[in-house]
């Protein structure tokens, strides 16, 4: 069974550690939009690049030659740096529904006086630097519209710019932003692409070796968030073996013991890794690295029995005797684990799945497996009978845990650390440096935030469309007013087919037009004939078909739409990235004030920690019910209700104690505090059920307080181990349980009655 095991392990079993893997798919429309947007959104897309480390013009001939290089290689959908142009299809596109995607066209726009206008402009343009760009496209579009409408798109950029390329305030560094075809959250594919772009900056031709490449956005994150976690996880497990084989050693004498305890340990392991992989498809790297916390845990069963190896009886009797308060502390925590699998958080649900599976396989092994295991007449070393008149004297201090408890409880009601844990982004890994970076490029280039949004929803995309051109004009006044810096609207790009159908009906029959541009032209230097094109465009425009968002699939704008308009369950949405929000609050009230039906400000980051403090809530309610049924279960375990005060005071003692603890150190409790409470709620158990079993001689007293605190130091120590984590998820797990082992060990020595009798 461990060699079919080990071989799905290393052939089948798939370990991701992409963050958006752990995420719930969310319970109301906005969550799962939120969701959608963290996995595949736009806005977790776009990278960030700065090229620093020379002169200005260094700085905008590196940016000209890096964003043509970074364009050709077809893994963006967007890179933007100044001097960009839209590619050859998406300007035939728009070139011919110019008239349709148009907002300058009025009533009055083909009127003779207008056209005059127009076409004095073109004239002035002619004039201008920009007459080889604009020169070609006077013939089909003398008003201008095609010309209109990338000036409309181009308001969108805000960065400063320098040599036509797109500089810092201080011209120390050039700017680009790109839009990669690759989900922000797949670390695999967006660690491909930023391999490609650092090939592409180094080499550049000419290049000065002082220039530097800076990276940020969602997707950068990702990928360093994957190569923290899998570097963490590695260095993690090879100490904490090395650590827990060395104590084992040291504490019982004996390299066989050492590779007798791998067998459960190892067996947990493997069998966690095919449950989870079985019923997720994929086992996270956070889940694995959760798993070496079952050292600390599983190392217990065999401990159990080494400790009480005498020489006399045989390991399968020394099993048989220990096995029935074994057993119960291994249900206790299996069901305290198992409430983790009804949290509806995936990455709750791994940890709870990997956890019963791992403790069980492990319990299993070491009840029917190890005994045979271990060689005949084995006794690990002798263990001083002078520990049980310790622990006598230890209890008489028993008065030290309502003490504790009650400091614990003043210092939780007095401290001025908030108890919870609501900001999401303190359990990343990615430092304060790299995030401050981030914002920095992003106030430089006017970049949206990936935390604030503007939701616009309805039944159709035409819908959706429509009251997307009903907040322009607020929008609009909300950037004047400075509340936001800038937005990005799908009807900007994609107007309505109620527009559309209104701009045809502005267009005039061929005979009109012809008659108004005869009169315009008047007096003006225009060739006979030049504008033939322009009557043969109009006379398309009356009639061509209205445009909507497959029309430009395939295109660099498609896909823009594509992320800013969605269909999710039968319901169209469209996002509005906006940038540079001033007062969040205020924004929020204003957007309310509009009174537009399906016109929703999100703040991102609020939406996300609400959907981890309702997640925390149901996983602290399915705690306390697990609790109950523990109790439950040890009452019936213990065959007396009277005896529960013993086992389970300790462990609710320390509970209490360790979230004080945590507090008052800076640290506010998290969902994952709350699932590694579960584990506490294990290791204390566990403590207690020994601590109070009967023993026939004070020498299995002695080996029996003697295995507590083997089992004890090892958990401390991995979990010691785990609490030295960069990743703030395995950190906090860290911290909590070995605190926890810490109390429950004490708490149950000190509340141990040695009279009582434990009848399992």
């Amino acid at each position: 069974a461990m060699a079919c095991g080990l071989w799905l392990v290393t052939t089948r079993v798939a370990v991701h550690s992409e963050l958006a893997d752990l995420l719930p798919e969310g319970t109301t429309a906005t969550q799962r939009l939120l969701l959608t947007q963290v996995r595949t959104g736009m806005a977790g897309r776009i990278l960030l690049l700065a090229v620093e480390g020379g002169e200005p013009d260094a700085l905008a001939q590196a940016s000209r030659e890096f964003g043509r290089r970074l364009r050709a290689t077809g893994q963006f959908d967007v890179v933007e740096n100044g001097t960009q142009a839209l590619a050859k299809p998406d300007q035939e596109l728009l070139f011919k529904s110019r008239y349709l995607l148009s907002r300058h066209i009025g009533p009055d726009a083909f009127s003779a006086d207008a056209l005059r206008h127009a076409l004095e402009q073109r004239l002035d343009d002619l004039r201008s630097p920009l007459a080889s760009l604009i020169k070609e496209t006077i013939p089909g579009d003398p008003t201008g519209e095609f010309l209109g409408i990338l000036n409309d798109w181009s308001r969108q950029e805000r960065a400063e710019t320098y040599r036509g390329v797109w500089m810092s305030g201080d011209h120390s560094q050039a700017l680009l932003v790109a839009e990669t075809t690759a989900a922000g959250f797949d670390a695999d594919a967006q660690a491909t692409i930023q391999q490609d772009i650092r090939k592409a900056f180094d080499t550049l031709p000419g290049k000065p070796a002082s220039l530097r490449l800076l990276m940020s956005g969602p997707g950068v994150f990702a990928v360093e968030i994957k190569q923290t976690i899998e570097r963490e996880i590695w260095w993690l497990s090879a100490a904490a073996s090395t650590l827990v084989g060395l104590f084992l050693l040291a504490s019982y004498r004996s390299v066989t013991l050492v590779l007798l305890s791998v067998i459960p340990l190892s067996t947990g392991i493997v069998a966690g890794m095919v449950a989870v992989h079985s019923w997720f498809g994929f086992i996270h790297g956070i889940t694995l690295g959760f798993g070496i916390t079952l050292l600390g845990v599983v190392d217990d069963y065999p401990i159990h029995l080494f400790s009480h190896l005498n020489g006399r009886s045989s390991p399968e009797s020394v099993i048989r005797s220990i096995w029935p308060t074994m057993r119960l502390g291994v249900l206790t925590t299996v069901i305290g684990f198992s409430s983790l699998l009804l949290a509806g958080f995936p990455a709750l649900a791994q940890l709870g799945l990997f956890a019963v599976v791992g403790l069980v396989s492990a319990a299993a092994v070491t009840r029917w497996v190890l005994p045979a295991c271990v060689p005949p007449a084995f006794v690990p070393r002798d263990v001083s009978r002078g520990i049980v008149p310790a622990l006598a004297q230890l209890t008489r201090a028993r008065l030290l845990v309502p003490s504790a408890v009650v400091l614990a409880a003043c210092a939780l009601m007095w401290s001025d650390t908030p108890l919870w844990q609501t900001d999401l982004a303190s359990l990343s890994p990615v430092s304060e440096v790299r995030k401050q970076q981030d914002q920095r490029l992003r106030r430089e280039l006017g970049a949206p935030d990936v935390r604030d949004l503007l939701v616009i929803e309805g039944t159709t995309a035409e819908d959706v469309l429509q009251r997307s051109e009903a907040v322009t004009a607020q929008l609009e006044q909300l950037r004047v007013g400075g509340l936001v810096a800038g937005y990005e609207l799908v009807s900007t790009y994609l107007p309505s087919r109620r527009s559309q159908q209104a701009r045809q009906q502005i267009v005039p029959d061929r005979s009109t037009l012809e008659s108004n541009l005869q009169a315009a032209l008047v007096g003006l230097p225009f060739a006979p004939g030049l504008f033939a094109p322009f009557l043969d465009a109009m006379e398309v425009a009356r009639t061509q078909p209205l445009l909507d968002r497959d029309a430009f699939h395939g295109t660099a704008l498609g896909m823009k739409l594509d992320a800013l308009l969605m269909e999710q369950q039968g319901r169209w949405t469209a996002v509005v990235p906006l940038r540079g929000v001033t007062d969040r609050s205020h924004l929020n009230d204003v957007v309310a004030g509009w009174a537009v039906s399906g016109v929703v400000y999100v703040d991102l980051k609020e939406e996300s920690n609400r959907l981890m403090t309702a997640y925390r809530d149901r996983t602290v309610a399915i705690l306390v019910w697990g609790m109950l049924a523990i109790a439950g279960v040890l009452a019936v375990g213990l065959k007396s209700i009277k005896v529960l005060g013993p086992v389970l005071l300790p462990m609710l003692s320390a509970l209490l104690v360790v979230a004080a603890l945590m507090n008052s150190v800076g640290e506010s409790l998290s969902l994952f505090h709350v699932a590694t409470f579960l584990l506490v709620i294990g290791l204390g158990l566990d403590y207690a059920l020994f601590f109070n079993r009967p023993e026939g001689t004070d020498e299995e007293r002695a080996r029996t307080l003697y295995g507590l605190l083997v089992c004890s130091a090892t958990t401390i120590l991995v979990f010691g181990v785990l609490a030295c984590s960069a990743i703030p998820v395995l950190h906090a797990i860290g911290m909590t349980a070995a605190t926890g082992s810490l109390c429950c060990l004490l708490f149950a020595g000190l509340l141990a009655d040695k009279e009582l009798h434990v009848d399992a």
